[in-house]
């Protein structure tokens, strides 16, 4: 796949160190060189914490992390700050050696990691974490450990007068286990990592810092998703002067079984306030027809019958999308053979539609994890455990599923992954699911294929949950569609 300014390669832990490498060989750049690069990127782009800090502390592993440590702490020394370190002993490499002779050419305070007590932080300082990178397996031990436990001790005595930064990874985390502590920056080296993506932090507290490693021309299948900005996002929504309501969107929205009306109004809403053209709700549930009427009498709506056919309902056969699931019972699934034609979503109560005829490259499942343990039998601790599994069932499948969570991985029929790393604490509320697949409903009814429109509807459920204050929910959510339309103009 040529390289899109929407999508930015992501590297797990072996290609991130055949890359750096890769580098290294190709380049003639030596890691020294390297080193030196990350620590200037750093610096730059985090000077203004480190100005403002009345004391800079340094825990550097005996591993390459660790000279990307001593190096950053020789250069904040040139700078005239106050700076100290607590060094791990072991076997490093050249580059770890030459950084670490450097500060103590420099004078540098240097101590024993295994002296660092979390009573020697105070207020208003910076912690920088280089001990481990995103490499590391198995559980910590030893002196390392009990530094990690000591910074979780300093973390939760200070809070917030404490920042901690950590170069590369957060020493010791997985995202299938307990943070270790929490971090306030992660500076990631080099190339983007996925075990980094998944690390609880807002996108302005992470950096990426290049340093010239050769990234773009390195074979991946695993992406990240760009935030659409607001000028694209325009354009995405602008309608044109000769418009008709096909051209801008035809989807049926299959669900809302009794005493679920609120999913299916949702997903339906998003779709129109967003300005999709035509739209119909086929439920099973008397009350549900009645509230949706009550609630827009325009909307297209009939009631769902087990003994139907497709042919039943004309509309199927025209909306270019069909969208099968929200507030859904499974008991009240339609035996419906689409049309090959059709794109079709299946969220909630329609992930039972497994079998083959189903599924396919204009299909597209939309699980949280629950749903997903469920559909492989398999229980997983996280999204992160999740990752082969899920990337291997659709493209065996040939077809396409966005695990949902606070990080979303779009999996793809060719075996490729898209994440989409915009974690949002807003959103963690019930019923933001249902309006992501109205949204989804919208960009792909509108011919915008299925990466490109799961990016599209992302960033317009995050432009939406912006625009709330506090935690709301997902109704005012939803509301919040109108808002955004009218104050940038789309």
């Amino acid at each position: 796949m040529s390289q899109s300014p929407n999508f930015q390669v992501l590297f797990n832990e072996e290609e991130a160190k055949l890359l750096d490498e890769q580098t290294i060989r190709e380049r003639k750049i030596s890691g020294t060189l390297l080193m030196g690069f990350a620590a200037i990127s750093i610096f730059q782009t985090w000077e203004e914490v480190f100005r403002s800090a009345k004391k800079i502390t340094i825990l550097c592993g005996s591993g390459n992390n660790g000279g990307d440590g001593y190096a950053l702490a020789q250069f904040l020394k040139a700078e005239g700050l106050p700076v100290e370190i607590y060094s791990k002993e072991g076997n490093f490499s050249e580059e770890t050696k030459y950084y670490k002779n450097l500060t103590e050419q420099l004078k540098i305070p240097n101590f024993p990691l295994e002296k660092f007590k979390e009573n020697h932080i105070n207020s208003r300082e910076v912690l920088v974490d280089s001990l481990l990178g995103t490499g590391f397996k198995g559980p910590l031990s030893g002196e390392i450990s009990k530094a990690v436990a000591e910074i979780r001790s300093a973390k939760e005595r200070l809070k917030d007068s404490l920042l901690i930064l950590s170069i590369d990874a957060v020493s010791g985390y997985s995202p299938d286990e307990k943070i270790p502590f929490a971090a306030d920056i992660l500076a990631d080296i080099g190339s983007p990592k996925i075990k980094n993506v998944f690390y609880p932090l807002s996108k302005d507290r992470k950096s990426f810092h290049p340093i010239g490693f050769l990234r773009q021309q390195f074979q991946t299948s695993k992406y990240l998703l760009a935030r659409v900005n607001k000028e694209e996002l325009a354009s995405k929504l602008s309608r044109e002067k000769d418009s008709h309501k096909y051209k801008n969107g035809s989807a049926v929205f299959i669900g809302g079984s009794e005493g679920m009306s609120g999913a299916i109004l949702s997903s339906a809403l998003a779709f129109q306030e967003l300005g999709g053209g035509i739209s119909q709700i086929l439920t099973p549930s008397a009350n549900t027809l009645t509230k949706v009427l009550k609630k827009d009498p325009s909307f297209m709506v009939s009631a769902l019958e087990s003994s139907k056919k497709i042919s039943d309902y004309p509309f199927l056969k025209k909306a270019s999308v069909v969208c099968v699931g929200p507030g859904l019972a499974s008991s009240d699934l339609p035996q419906f053979s689409f049309s090959k034609e059709t794109i079709l979503i299946f969220d909630a109560g329609a992930l039972k539609y497994l079998d083959e005829k189903h599924l396919g490259p204009r299909t597209i499942l939309t699980p949280h994890l629950g749903e997903w343990s469920f559909i492989t039998g398999k229980k997983y601790q996280s999204q992160y455990s999740a990752l082969e599994d899920a990337n291997i069932w659709a493209k065996e499948k040939g077809t396409y599923l966005l695990l949902k969570g606070p990080v979303s991985i779009l999996f793809t029929p060719e075996g490729n992954s898209y994440f989409w790393e915009f974690q949002e604490p807003k959103l963690a509320v019930m019923g933001t699911g249902d309006l992501l697949v109205g949204i989804l409903t919208f960009f792909l009814s509108k011919g915008e294929d299925i990466v490109e429109s799961v990016r599209l509807s992302q960033s317009v459920l995050l432009y939406c949950a912006e625009l709330c204050k506090g935690y709301p929910t997902a109704g005012r959510i939803r509301k919040k569609i109108r808002t955004l339309i009218e104050s940038y103009g789309f």
